[in-house]
């Protein structure tokens, strides 16, 4: 990721973060302001790119932001009743998704080949645990790395 982009990204996920932790306490209030921020975000990253608006893939960002709504709005319900950590779950997942969106819009862009489908499992799996996710992502193409270099050639005859 570019380095504007990832500022782009950081700036949205706190707008996101901050406005969900000020509603946490409204059940459906954030989801309903957070997103039309995410749909100002996926346009703000498309323009960015320089890309036409026509060709970012708004099917996928529209399951991404409404699915990742979707999650929210339950996790919410869940721990939105435990007072401090429905707080800080609700502005961790609407980093989360931010960053998610952020990720596949990015690369969407990026490449001429068709973006990947988004289902509710790959979004509630990039909620539930974005750490965990991007350090496995970083340590696997480590490994590949290390692996490539580590591998003698065929050996002389």
């Amino acid at each position: 990721m570019e380095p504007t982009i990832r500022r782009l990204t950081n700036k949205y996920s706190a707008v996101a973060a901050v406005i969900s932790f000020i509603t946490q306490p409204i059940p459906g209030a954030d989801e309903l302001i957070v997103v039309p921020i995410h749909y100002c975000f996926s346009v703000s990253l498309t323009r960015r790119r320089r890309a036409p608006l026509r060709r970012a893939p708004w099917l996928q960002v529209s399951k991404i932001i409404w699915g990742g709504a979707t999650v929210r709005l339950f996790a919410n319900f869940t721990l939105g009743l435990v007072p401090v950590a429905g707080l800080f779950s609700n502005a961790i997942t609407a980093i989360a998704l931010t960053e998610f969106l952020g990720r596949y819009l990015d690369a969407a862009l990026s490449s001429e080949a068709p973006p990947p489908p988004v289902s509710l499992r790959t979004i509630s799996d990039a909620l539930r645990n974005p750490r965990r996710a991007r350090r496995a992502q970083r340590v696997w193409s480590g490994i590949r790395r290390t692996a490539r270099r580590s591998v003698p050639g065929p050996a002389p005859s």
